[in-house]
């Protein structure tokens, strides 16, 4: 991870590294909290030698267009932000080949809060926490 703080805002960088260890294509899936004020600014993937740049787009067409891409064999990656929560993301990474590695590159912005001592504050959330849920209800 790399942090930069100018002025009142943080940026960060995370590296996500993956390794496929079966002997079949899998889809990896990484749930990550990230701050409820952070804005991500880029995403981008290494899987073996293919380099791939997240574009934004509208939640159905970018569902539809990884959905393609996996039954077509090719690789990609989906990042979306959890209905349930504004600070929750998750992050697919698929076809990923047997004994092939994938790197995920996620950069994001967020606001710094001034502490009373005019010092500021970087928390980076490393758990995630349950959540609660309503009775009869399951989480997805």
């Amino acid at each position: 991870m790399e942090l930069e703080v100018r002025d009142h805002v943080a940026t960060v960088v995370s590296t996500l590294n993956y390794e496929n260890k079966e002997d079949k294509p899998l889809e990896a899936v990484f749930v990550f909290p990230l701050p409820g004020d952070a804005a991500v600014c880029h995403c981008s993937a290494q899987i073996g030698q293919t380099q791939i740049i997240a574009v934004v787009k509208e939640k159905q067409q970018a569902h539809e267009e990884y959905d393609d891409a996996l039954s077509s064999g090719q690789q990609a990656f989906l990042l979306e932000e959890s209905e349930q929560s504004p600070d929750i993301f998750t992050l697919n990474v698929g076809s990923l080949p047997p004994g092939e590695s994938a790197s995920v590159r996620l950069e994001y912005v967020t606001e710094l809060a001034v502490q009373a001592d005019d010092g500021l504050r970087f928390c980076l959330p490393a758990v995630l926490n349950p959540r609660y849920q309503p009775q009869g209800r399951r989480a997805s």
